[in-house]
């Protein structure tokens, strides 16, 4: 007769997650007008989680959430990271953003708009270094 094992793995045999132990879980940025910048991300290609009429949250890659909510604007600047920075600064001009050129350099290209509150968004190409 034959006895078959089925021993747990230890701790120390667990895999290692290689992402960062920190991601950011939730932005906020002031408003006059909640719904047109709620309209306004999410035509840039933010994902409307809710949009409660007082506020709004929407997601952005990796989980991480920005709250749109009353209060003045125009004093958030936002740090945001693509993969396609050509096609992005399309996507923002065209929803009237006011792109700068790409400036092109090293770790990674980058440009400004401007969000329709007066919001400073600062847009990068990816240069993560593994998973995220």
């Amino acid at each position: 007769m034959s006895v078959t094992s089925t021993a747990s793995t230890s701790a120390a045999e667990a895999p290692v997650d290689p992402r960062p132990r920190f991601g950011i879980g939730h932005l906020s940025i002031a408003a006059t007008d909640v719904d047109r910048l709620t309209e306004f991300y999410t035509t840039i290609g933010m994902r409307l989680v809710v949009n409660m009429g007082r506020m709004s949250i929407l997601e952005l890659r990796g989980g991480t959430h920005l709250i749109v909510r009353p209060g003045p604007p125009g004093d958030t600047s936002l740090d945001l990271i693509v993969d396609d920075i050509d096609e992005t600064r399309a996507v923002l001009d065209g929803a009237g953003a006011d792109p700068s050129p790409i400036e092109r350099g090293n770790p990674h290209d980058r440009f400004t708009a401007t969000d329709p509150e007066g919001n400073l968004l600062v847009v990068n190409s990816n240069h993560a270094i593994g998973p995220v």
